[in-house]
């Protein structure tokens, strides 16, 4: 099984060294990584190898922008010049939950399906709509907040639909799809990347529709997918989501947590391909203990 295992990261740390080293010992992967245009790109060129590269093109990634969607294309078109069956897209601070082996013994058993999550009853709901149809000042890009940028963010909430409309969404609705939100990481297969690929080329009003928006990866390539009627996507509804990565939104104290040695059984027997996020110093032991073979 070929695969694409493309990776967004901005900084070097212990699981982006982990998942690079240990999947590129299989010749049937190609990592393919992104590195935001604000890090030091040579800080990285060590963990380059002979199925190991970086995009051409890099992007400065915003914290809930679209530029995150344009990191992602990137690495969609960056991977055309590779045969490969599946395309994964993790973050540098994600680490297998699965071993090569196994993940391909997964694959070949659902080749075809799409492994790419919609929010459903695991997930509490959010409007897909609200993260296009409105324009979002800066503070919203932000992780961290100033006393000023919460008082800016209620004053949006008051005021959007009188002062923060997004007349590109309005005038064009009728032309553009119905929306979807999910997780922003997923599988899929070569014929669906390429047909992510072909819409955005083919509708140029798509991307721009997303320039203002929030989150929205999460909702970019869900709503293009749901075009075509002929996908095939995979659904378990016992797994954590049905892009079967284990990510945990209730434990805290972060959110998600940050993972460690104490979510080593949970992450192990996840049935998932990927754990994140993962401590950017976390023990190499710890990481290999938890792929499941």
């Amino acid at each position: 099984m070929k695969k694409i295992i493309a990776i967004v990261c901005h900084r070097v740390t212990n699981p982006l060294v982990h998942t690079v080293k240990y999947l590129s010992t299989f010749e049937n992967n190609t990592i393919v990584l992104h590195v935001d245009s604000k890090a030091n790109k040579k800080d990285f060129e060590f963990l380059k190898s002979k199925n190991t590269f970086f995009t051409d093109e890099r992007v400065n990634i915003t914290w809930g922008g679209v530029s995150q969607v344009m990191a992602t294309l990137e690495l969609m078109r960056f991977s055309k010049s590779f045969p490969y069956d599946y395309f994964f897209l993790i973050s540098g601070d994600d680490i297998p939950a699965m071993s090569n082996e196994k993940l391909d013994s997964y694959l070949y058993s659902n080749y075809g399906k799409e492994f790419i999550h919609y929010q459903d009853d695991r997930n509490g709901y959010v409007n897909p709509d609200d993260r296009i149809k409105f324009i979002y000042p800066s503070c919203f890009y932000k992780r961290e907040l100033s006393l000023l940028d919460r008082i800016k963010r209620k004053f949006f909430h008051k005021t959007k639909r009188i002062f923060y409309y997004n007349n590109l969404y309005a005038e064009n609705s009728h032309r553009l799809p119905t929306f979807y939100k999910g997780t922003n990481w997923f599988t899929l297969t070569k014929s669906s990347i390429d047909f992510i690929l072909d819409y955005v080329d083919s509708n140029n009003l798509y991307l721009e529709v997303f320039r203002n928006s929030l989150c929205a990866d999460e909702v970019f390539f869900h709503s293009i997918l749901k075009v075509s009627g002929s996908i095939n996507f995979y659904n378990n509804s016992n797994a954590k989501n049905n892009a079967l990565r284990y990510i945990d939104w209730d434990s805290g104290p972060q959110y998600p947590r940050v993972l460690d040695d104490n979510d080593m059984e949970k992450i192990i027997n996840s049935n998932s391909f990927f754990a994140r996020k993962v401590g950017e110093n976390a023990d190499e032991e710890f990481m290999l203990n938890c792929i499941n073979h």
